[in-house]
């Protein structure tokens, strides 16, 4: 929403918002822009500074909360951020929707940098790892990238946010069941894929990863055109070899057709190397030249909180991950593996988005954390809808697990794990779509692994 405020604001419309509560980054982005926010959420927001033609809501708001409700008593139009976006924002320009169960994120933030010199604009669903809001207008009719999610738009609008966003390249990053609380089976989840689909002009087209089975079985009714990237020789785009890869970084050559091009990128594992190959071949349909791929790959980081390091030894490693689907879980320590080879790993994880927080994938969860040599799994997420049977079981879990797999009950419980030095050189990847107790921040400044007993 905070981006969404800024994209407003730069297209030359005056914009507040209120939150429960702000927090940096994007509260100091939106000061900076001069967009006033209201923090705590209040029937008098919705008439203070300025009287609004438009109320934009988000997904997480319902039909009777304060301001929603005020603003349709007062006869407003009320919009999705998705609607705005659709009506204010993307008309007449090349969108590129990027969407998928993993890696959308990255490879949007990816294509974004790659777009530049085209005058593109974009909407990631976060900050740029350069720093960067995940934000830009760009030029008028340039093309524009943005992060494409299936959840459900609003209250009002069950569909997938990305069916609002005018595609005229959809780019599939992956495909398979997520998001429980909405999808009741990953039949159910493909259909708003399916409409995307649908929605694709003939002048546009689809790109998608051919390395994942349930994408080419997705794309094959499609009928316009199709540029697949994967590692498999018929692959239009292809990671044709990884010639040397480590901690800072990979040097690795792709392929379009018989040609090869060599790029350096400060990116590394097989996940992060394909969202750049699809970020690529995105790139050259809008007409960048593989020269200009290769100057900007150099200094491509993706987003924050995708195997973000805080901390790079002295004494231990600690990245940032936002991993919460199970196969997610294993890609982050699959490569995490291959940049620490023989380092102790540690799986530190945060059960709280709505998928993470049940116990659907409990059998998966057992067996892809064994990847890791402990684990440590936090409370889940307080969730009154869910009926007991429902719930993740973390103790149950770490057992199921074994290999030194703790789960915890409270937050006490889970920082008394933090009471010992960590082991020198041993690699600690925490793996949260939240907070997390404020547990990555209290890590990246410990000088021995060691936090504070509170909570």
């Amino acid at each position: 929403m905070g981006n969404v405020a800024m994209l407003l604001a730069e297209a030359g419309h005056e914009v507040k918002g209120s939150d429960e509560r702000f927090f940096p980054p994007m509260s100091d982005e939106l000061r900076a822009r001069g967009i006033p926010i209201l923090e705590g959420y209040k029937a008098e927001n919705l008439m203070a500074l300025f009287t609004p033609d438009v109320q934009v809501i988000t997904n997480a708001l319902s039909r009777d909360h304060v301001e929603a409700a005020g603003g349709r008593e007062r006869g407003w139009r009320v919009l999705s951020f998705p609607e705005v976006l659709e009506e204010f924002i993307l008309p007449g320009r090349k969108v590129f929707v990027v969407a998928g169960t993993h890696g959308k994120t990255t490879t949007t933030s990816l294509l974004a940098r790659l777009l530049e010199s085209e005058g593109a604009g974009w909407l990631v669903g976060g900050v740029l790892r350069s720093g960067e809001p995940g934000c830009r207008l760009g030029q008028p009719k340039a093309p524009f990238a943005i992060e494409g999610d299936e959840y459900g738009t609003s209250w009002f609008d069950p569909r997938a946010k990305f069916l609002h966003y005018r595609p005229r390249w959809a780019l599939l990053t992956h495909l398979e069941w997520d998001h429980l609380d909405i999808y009741p089976s990953f039949a159910a989840m493909q259909e708003p894929f399916r409409e995307l689909l649908r929605l694709v002009p003939g002048e546009g087209g689809l790109i998608y990863c051919s390395d994942v089975p349930e994408l080419r079985k997705l794309v094959e009714p499609f009928a316009g055109r199709k540029i697949a990237y994967g590692t498999d020789a018929s692959a239009d785009f292809r990671l044709a070899r990884v010639i040397s890869q480590d901690a800072r970084g990979s040097r690795v050559v792709f392929a379009e057709g018989g040609r090869e091009v060599e790029l350096e990128t400060p990116l590394a594992g097989g996940i992060y190397l394909m969202n750049l190959l699809g970020a690529a071949a995105a790139a050259r349909t809008a007409g960048v030249g593989w020269e200009e791929i290769g100057r900007r790959a150099r200094d491509l980081y993706g987003a924050k909180r995708r195997l973000e390091p805080l901390r790079r030894g002295d004494p231990f490693h600690l990245y940032s991950d936002f991993a919460h689907h199970p196969t997610a879980v294993r890609e982050t320590l699959k490569v995490l593996r291959e940049l620490h080879p023989g380092a102790p790993l540690w799986a530190i994880f945060d059960p709280r988005n709505a998928s993470s927080r049940r116990n659907a994938f409990h059998a998966l969860y057992a067996e892809v954390f064994r990847w890791a040599d402990r684990v440590i799994l936090g409370p889940p997420h307080p969730d009154a809808k869910l009926a007991d049977d429902q719930r993740m079981d973390v103790k149950k879990l770490a057992a199921d697990i074994g290999r030194q797999a703790q789960g915890c009950s409270s937050e006490r419980e889970l920082r008394a794990c933090f009471q010992e030095p960590v082991p020198p050189g041993t690699v600690l990847a925490v793996m949260s779509c939240g907070a997390f107790f404020g547990l990555p921040g209290e890590l990246a400044k410990s000088t021995d692994g060691r936090v504070e007993i509170k909570g």
